[in-house]
C-alpha cells in the first residue's frame, strides 16, 4: 500500500514538539488559536486527518488505519520528542497512535476525547448526521448545539466550512463504524503520561463518559475539567487548553526518562 500523505501545518520551533489532531467534521484549523499561542514558545504541527480538511480520504478506513497514517506522517518529521494532542474523534485516534508507543512520544493530551470503548452517541443524532452530510444548515445547527461558551462568528464559519469539506467516506466511516470501534485493550498499552481535559457542560463527551469510559482505561492519567465549557474546547476555551498543555509539557520534560 502506498504511503498516505496528509496535509499539515508546522509552526514554531523547539522540543518537545506538539502534534494536534482535530475533531470529527473539523480540520487542523480548529487548533489555530491554541497552536498560535503555544508556537510562541514551541513547535506545533497540526494535521488534517484523512478525508478531512485538505487531506484525501483513505481507500479503506478503520481506527488502526487512520492511526497508522498519522503515525507515519509524524515519523517523517523525526522529532526527538513530541506530545500528541487529540480532540474528540482525534482523541481516540491519538490514543490509538500512543498505544503503538512510538519513538519520541513523551506525552498524550486527550481533549474531550471519544472514549476507547464505543462512543455513547445518541442514535437519533447519529441518524440525523448520516442523513445530512453536506448540508449547511445542519452543519450550523451542530456547531451551535455542541458549544456552551460563545465563540466568534468567524470561528463558527470555519467550523461550518470544515464540516462541508469532509469527504463522504470519512463522514460515514466515523459515524457508522469508527465511533463504535472498541480499542480499550490498546489503551491499556499506553506507557507515556496522559492528561485528559473536558468541559463540565459538554453535551457530546460528558464528565460521566470521561469518568466511566476514559480514565479507568489509562494507567498514568491526570484530569482537568473546565467549568461551564462545552465540546469545542480548542475554540471555546483556547486559553485554558493552552495553559493546561503548556504545564503538562513542562511536567513531561522533567519526568524520569524524558527530556
Amino acid at each position: 500500500m502506498s504511503e498516505v500523505i496528509l496535509h499539515d501545518e508546522d509552526q514554531g520551533s523547539g522540543s518537545p514538539a506538539l502534534v494536534f489532531l482535530h475533531y470529527f467534521a473539523g480540520s487542523l484549523r480548529s487548533w489555530a488559536h491554541v497552536a498560535g499561542d503555544l508556537s510562541s514558545t514551541g513547535r506545533c504541527l497540526r494535521i488534517d486527518l484523512p478525508g478531512f480538511g485538505r487531506s484525501a480520504p483513505l481507500l479503506a478506513y478503520s481506527v488502526h488505519a487512520v492511526a497508522q497514517a498519522v503515525a507515519t506522517q509524524i515519523a517523517n518529521y523525526r522529532f526527538d520528542s513530541y506530545v500528541l494532542v487529540g480532540h474528540s474523534m482525534g482523541g481516540k485516534l491519538a490514543l490509538a497512535c500512543a498505544a503503538m508507543n512510538p519513538s519520541g512520544l513523551a506525552g498524550l493530551v486527550l481533549v474531550a476525547p471519544s472514549p476507547p470503548s464505543p462512543e455513547p452517541m445518541d442514535e437519533r443524532e447519529r441518524t440525523r448526521l448520516l442523513a445530512t452530510h453536506g448540508d449547511r444548515a445542519s452543519a450550523e445547527r451542530t456547531v451551535r448545539a455542541i458549544t456552551r461558551w460563545d465563540i466568534p462568528e468567524a470561528d463558527i464559519a470555519v467550523c461550518i466550512e470544515d464540516n462541508l469539506l469532509t469527504s463522504p467516506e470519512a463522514w460515514h466511516w466515523w459515524l457508522a463504524e469508527g465511533s463504535r470501534e472498541d480499542i480499550t485493550e490498546q489503551a491499556g498499552q499506553v506507557a507515556c503520561p496522559v492528561l485528559v481535559l473536558g468541559g463540565s457542560d459538554d453535551p457530546v463527551i460528558s464528565p460521566h463518559v470521561i469518568t466511566a469510559d476514559v480514565m479507568p482505561r489509562l494507567a498514568n492519567a491526570s484530569r482537568i475539567e473546565i467549568a461551564g465549557a462545552g465540546h469545542l474546547l480548542p475554540l471555546e476555551a483556547a486559553q485554558e487548553v493552552g495553559t493546561a498543555i503548556r504545564s503538562f509539557v513542562a511536567q513531561c520534560a522533567t519526568a524520569p526518562g524524558t527530556g
